[in-house]
């Protein structure tokens, strides 16, 4: 209560922007907290973890996906999706064909169904859209590249499965958002 009383006489700021920066600090202790209880689970695989998660973040920024409004259902989502990421899906082996055939399924999926938003989000201007369609894309092109150039390695085979990952629960996500704007 003193830091918003502080914030009100020396900055003059509305009970509304201290609300949103309430809302900031809030949501960066609550990814930070997420991203180190998930360090601590996977720690045994701390290096590979660290790659999944910072592809992860680099695809959910330009391109969204399932959100969850709860701190718990959200750590669970996000411990799920990461153990599925590191642990089940690289024990499947592909040849490098059917990979890269996969990835450009995912850069034509990424397109027409991402970006995915949070309902508290607005929706993008056209312009914004096409350009985080694009950044995506080229993320997952930029992969494919880097997977024919660069011999295939745990670590390229993890990112493989976290774009085919990232792009189906986009999917999950767009069928799910189209549902609740049907519920209003």
């Amino acid at each position: 209560m003193r830091i918003k009383q502080c914030l009100k006489e020396r900055y003059h700021l509305s009970n509304y922007q201290i609300a949103q920066i309430a809302f900031f600090f809030k949501n960066i202790f609550s990814e930070l907290s997420k991203i180190f209880i998930m360090g601590v689970l996977f720690h045994r695989h701390l290096k590979m973890y660290l790659f999944l998660l910072f592809l992860m973040c680099l695809l959910r920024s330009f391109s969204g996906g399932i959100h969850f409004y709860t701190y718990r259902s959200c750590l669970a989502g996000s411990v799920t999706y990461m153990w599925i990421a590191l642990y089940a899906l690289p024990h499947i082996a592909l040849p490098k064909y059917i990979q890269l055939s996969l990835l450009l399924v995912c850069v034509i999926t990424c397109y027409y169904v991402g970006p995915v938003l949070s309902k508290y989000r607005t929706n993008f201007p056209q312009k914004r859209l096409y350009y985080c369609r694009n950044v995506t894309c080229l993320i997952i092109g930029t992969y494919a590249f880097i997977m024919c150039v660069i011999p295939e390695n745990p670590y390229i085979i993890l990112g493989f499965w976290m774009i085919i990952l990232h792009s189906l629960q986009l999917i999950v996500a767009k069928i799910r958002k189209k549902g609740e704007l049907e519920k209003c």
